[in-house]
Parts: structure tokens; sequence; C-alpha cells
């Protein structure tokens, strides 16, 4: 079992000074980031099984572009919805450089809700695909970066991540049995440096 996390192309938020919708669309750059991606992993031997998205448009039709490439449909889970309860706190910072997973982090309320949504999500995503090979889940930043600290084990890892930058974690990898392996975090090859956005 593999997941292939990717972000949304840019939103129009993204490139906005004021605060803008919560569910905006995507960019016309933000379109060709996906179009690069579709192309990419069409391109790619490893092939995908199933596409699940979050149900705002800005991911929902990142991943409908992707699959439009490899004929592919799209599953949306809402739980994989951007985190959006800033008042209610984010998730707790390293105590250190050498303590990344402290025993007992203290999770704010809004980020507590967030990670059991996403984490509720995941498990549906992966149980319903029963070991199908290769699933693609396109998402957001917050999203990705609580599904990795959820395979982490750890509540204190940061992601740095691009418009349609791609993790691949693997469940079960021959040589490390029952763990998720981490392949790569925010791979950006199929955009030329003049369109990478973050």
């Amino acid at each position: 079992m593999k997941l292939l996390l990717a972000r949304h192309g840019q939103s129009e938020w993204q490139v906005k000074v004021e605060e803008g919708d919560l569910d905006p669309p995507l960019t016309a750059l933000g379109e060709a980031q996906a179009h690069r991606l579709g192309e990419y992993l069409a391109a790619d031997d490893e092939s995908i099984a199933v596409i699940v998205a979050s149900p705002l448009q800005r991911a929902r039709r990142t991943a409908e572009i992707v699959a439009s490439y490899l004929h592919l449909p799209v599953t949306i889970e809402p739980e994989f919805r951007e985190f959006d309860e800033w008042s209610a706190g984010w998730a707790p910072l390293p105590v250190s450089m050498w303590n990344m997973a402290p025993a007992t982090p203290e999770l704010k309320p809004g980020y507590s809700r967030f990670r059991a949504r996403v984490a509720a999500g995941l498990r549906r995503v992966v149980e319903a695909a029963n070991g199908a090979g290769q699933l693609l889940l396109v998402t957001h930043a917050g999203t990705i970066g609580a599904q990795a600290r959820i395979l982490f084990g750890s509540d204190t890892p940061r992601l740095w991540l691009n418009n349609t930058g791609l993790s691949l974690f693997e469940w079960g990898h021959p040589e490390r049995g029952g763990s998720w392996v981490v392949h790569y975090l925010n791979r950006v090859e199929h955009l030329p440096l003049p369109m990478r956005t973050a």
C-alpha cells in the first residue's frame, strides 16, 4: 500500500493580500500546475489505482485535472478539508531541536479535532482501497501535514509543501515490514522553477 500525497495547485487565496474565501478556485497558474502533475503521473511507471480529494474546490479541481490524464474517477473524502479552526489552536511545536517527539505534547482543541477527522478519513480511504496499490490523495498543506504526522506517529514535525508537491509513504515495504516508510517529501520535479509556488 502506497499513499501518494499531493497538494492542490495555486489558489486565488494565495495571491490575494486581503483575507479571502475559505474555498477559493485555482488560479490560471494553479490549473497549469495541475496539468503538469497529471502529465508527470501519467508517464510514471507506478500506476495509481485510486484518486481521493478534499471537497474544497482547489483540491477537487486539481484532482479532476490529474484524473483526466490517468482515466480514473475522483472520490471525495469530506474529512480531508483544510484546517479552519485557527482560533482554537494548531499543533504543538517541538520542545527542542533534539526532542522532536515529547512524551506528552499538548494538543490544542482545534488541532485535536482536525487531527481526529483527518485520521478518520485516512483510515476510511485506506480500508476502502483494500490494498489496491498506490492511492493519490489530493488535499491541502495542513491536511498533508496532519497525515504525515499521523503516519510518523508524532505531532511535532512540520513539512514545507509546494503547490502540487508530492510526498510518498509506503506500508509493508519488503525491507521494513510493519511500518510506514517515507520515500520522499515535497517532490516538485514536474514543475519548472518559474511554476513552483508555495
